[in-house]
């Protein structure tokens, strides 16, 4: 595999190698030199580095010595699982629903046909 093209000065990777334009151009208007700017990105990436070390070791810190990973389990098996802990849920919400769908139903019809009448009596 090919290595990593990276910007000698800030060490980001990009194409070819080379140095941004900022760094070849633009550093001239702040009055920084080359390698105050290399500088610059040093101290950065070395903060960056540190930050991401005390990252880890409090993540670590906060798992118990003897947590193991739970084993994933299928995507059916999931699902499977789901539906059962909360059919108590869904069994009432479908029975609400029913109920609601049968003391609407006349007004939902009585609607549709004021709507109906409206349309056959527009002037327009």
């Amino acid at each position: 595999m090919a290595e990593m093209k990276r910007c000698p000065i800030c060490h980001v990777e990009n194409t070819g190698g080379q140095p941004h334009g900022w760094h070849k151009y633009g550093h001239r208007k702040s009055g920084y030199t080359l390698e105050q700017i290399a500088d610059f990105a040093r101290q950065t990436f070395e903060r960056n580095q540190v930050k991401a070390i005390i990252c880890d070791a409090v993540d670590e810190s906060r798992q118990r010595d003897d947590w193991q990973p739970k084993p994933k389990k299928s995507r059916k098996e999931y699902h499977r699982e789901y539906y059962w802990r909360h059919v108590t849920i869904r069994r009432q919400q479908r029975v609400m629903s029913k109920t609601m769908r049968k003391k609407l139903k006349p007004l939902i019809d009585g609607l549709c046909h004021a709507v109906d009448l409206g349309r056959i009596s527009a002037t327009w």
